[in-house]
């Protein structure tokens, strides 16, 4: 029984649409009140009138059991004469039409001057002008107020984010924005100029074609559905010749022929088929295109009593909240990679600093080592002799003690410059610059490169210390590895410390020869090296320090003689 009262109420408002139609039999106009001809033959558009009657001949049988509204537009004040009584509504009047209505409906306008007829009707059945009719202004406020948020809110995440996705669907939002807009304002015309017809067109073909550009991004078509992406390819290239089309023709052609919500479908199928192959995002996307596929197949083909206007204003806002929805949930996935992606550099980094920390510990390690090497000979020797007096074993003992002690204090020193700290302190950055060097001094020493630490004038800041120690200890290493790669004599570092705007600023320079132009603007990025045997990541996780957890800037140039790095905190 629901289901039959169901289907009933559904055939009820299916065949709205056609009554609504069938309920003028015709629309006739004089210019003199005394010969009528058809609305239709009149050129509205240059034709002047100095007094206008406009007969409505109603089908009678249609409102026996039914009752409409209709809501005209025209210049209330120049109404002169009605055989129906009408309600005023700013500059619209409107009236019943119901069992008792004449058969035919006459309305008379007087102009002082000739001048263009003003006149738009609007059928309205008891719903709409119960419950949407008086309201249509907060109606049509919500839905510019809901699409223009979603354009802002949208364009924001491009800025922040540079991602296309966002980019488009901003842009088709604020072009949806102004279709919705000029249709409403169009809507109330009695003729349409073809400046007028280019915009709109223009704009609507323009909207879908953003909107079709967008789900090639969202859904990632060029990788994960190449034949669909071909498909929508072929769409996109389309929509640019219909573009053009609209100012030769002053129409748009493509969509003279084919309704709008057959390419919105097409986008709904390519989102059953991005579900099926398990995009998460892909549900919002589904579910906003078909919102929106609803409301252009209803409206086009008149399926419900209710208006156009009407469903156009209730179903777009709610595809912009539905598809923000979606490139929310883009959002957090990006962002949720983005930091996986940092997890793993940051691993990664970490195990090339522990490479680079055992590098360094070796040649800490190395003379002390040796010492320890010529002790044990020294007490060989004197056994073998037998000289091993006491006080002279009790000395090596103590020399040899000194050394581990050494070597212990060296592990101390290397583990407290790794161990992160989590929270800020204070410190001079010339201490934490002079860390970096003693940790990479004998490894330099024993490629004989020389290195000079200049302070011009220091400061005490509240940062991470370790942090920025291991910054300049990766432009060291940089440096280190260069001067050797390229063999240059008389290898060289010059750090300096200054003070620029109360900002610490520091220089590393080498005389290598520098970096070169085609790639100085690529060393920050992840994963990018000239080195053999290198994860390409050092670099970038220094910018990431400097830049995000010290709150600095960090940049790179070619001097005279090698290149500079320089890091202002």
């Amino acid at each position: 029984m629901r289901l039959l009262l169901l289907l009933v109420f559904f055939y009820s408002f299916i065949n709205a649409g056609t009554i609504k139609r069938e309920l003028y039999l015709d629309i006739l106009l004089s210019q003199n009140n005394q010969e009528f001809k058809s609305y239709r033959s009149f050129d509205l558009e240059n034709d002047l009138f100095k007094t206008a009657t406009v007969k409505l001949n109603i089908n009678k049988k249609i409102l026996e059991d039914r009752t409409y509204y209709v809501k005209t537009t025209c210049d209330v004040n120049k109404l002169i004469y009605s055989n129906i009584a009408y309600e005023v509504n700013f500059d619209t009047i409107i009236f019943k039409l119901d069992k008792n209505t004449p058969s035919s409906i006459n309305l008379e306008f007087e102009y002082e001057e000739p001048k263009n007829l003003n006149f738009r009707l609007f059928t309205l059945n008891e719903f709409e002008y119960k419950n949407i009719v008086k309201y249509e202004g907060v109606l049509f406020g919500i839905a510019y107020g809901i699409i223009f948020c979603a354009f802002l809110y949208n364009f924001v995440i491009f800025l922040y984010t540079l991602q296309r996705s966002f980019f488009y669907y901003s842009l088709m939002q604020i072009s949806l924005l102004f279709v919705l807009f000029y249709i409403t304002m169009l809507s109330n015309q009695t003729f349409i100029s073809d400046i007028q017809q280019i915009i709109i067109d223009f704009f609507e073909t323009l909207c879908m074609l953003l909107t079709i550009l967008f789900s090639k991004e969202i859904l990632n078509t060029r990788k994960s559905m190449k034949q669909m992406n071909k498909l929508l390819n072929f769409l996109v290239y389309i929509h640019v010749v219909d573009l053009i089309a609209i100012f030769i023709f002053k129409e748009s052609i493509l969509y003279g022929f084919m309704p709008r919500s057959v390419i919105v479908f097409i986008l709904v199928f390519s989102g059953v088929i991005a579900l099926i192959n398990g995009q998460k995002t892909a549900i919002f996307y589904f579910l906003g295109w078909m919102v929106l596929f609803i409301s252009l197949f209803i409206s086009e083909y008149e399926l419900i009593g209710i208006d156009m206007l009407y469903i156009v204003h209730i179903g777009f806002p709610l595809e912009s909240l539905i598809l923000s929805f979606a490139l929310g949930y883009k959002l957090k996935q990006t962002v949720d990679e983005k930091k996986e992606k940092e997890k793993i550099l940051v691993h990664q980094s970490k195990l090339a600093s522990m490479g680079e920390m055992i590098n360094n510990i070796a040649h800490q390690w190395r003379q002390p080592l040796s010492h320890l090497s010529f002790i044990n000979m020294d007490l060989q020797m004197a056994q073998e002799d037998n000289d091993l007096k006491e006080k002279y074993l009790l000395d090596k003992l103590n020399e040899s003690n000194n050394q581990i002690d050494f070597m212990s204090a060296t592990i101390d020193n290397f583990k407290n410059f790794y161990q992160p700290r989590k929270e800020k302190e204070f410190f001079y950055v010339s201490a934490a610059i002079q860390s970096a060097i003693d940790i990479i001094k004998p490894s330099l020493d024993f490629s004989n490169i020389n290195i000079n630490f200049r302070i011009e004038e220091d400061k005490k800041i509240k940062a991470y210390e370790n942090e920025y120690s291991q910054v300049i200890l990766n432009f060291l290493t940089n440096a280190k590895d260069v001067l050797l790669s390229r063999k240059i004599e008389n290898p060289k570092i010059e750090v300096k410390l200054e003070l620029e705007n109360n900002r610490t600023v520091l220089s590393v320079n080498d005389n290598a020869g520098g970096i070169k132009n085609e790639i100085i603007d690529k060393i920050f990025e992840p994963y990018f090296t000239t080195k053999d045997k290198s994860s390409g990541i050092g670099l970038y996780m220094s910018k990431t320090i400097v830049e995000s957890h010290l709150k600095g800037n960090i940049n790179v140039k070619n001097n005279s003689n090698g290149a500079c790095f320089v890091v202002e905190v």
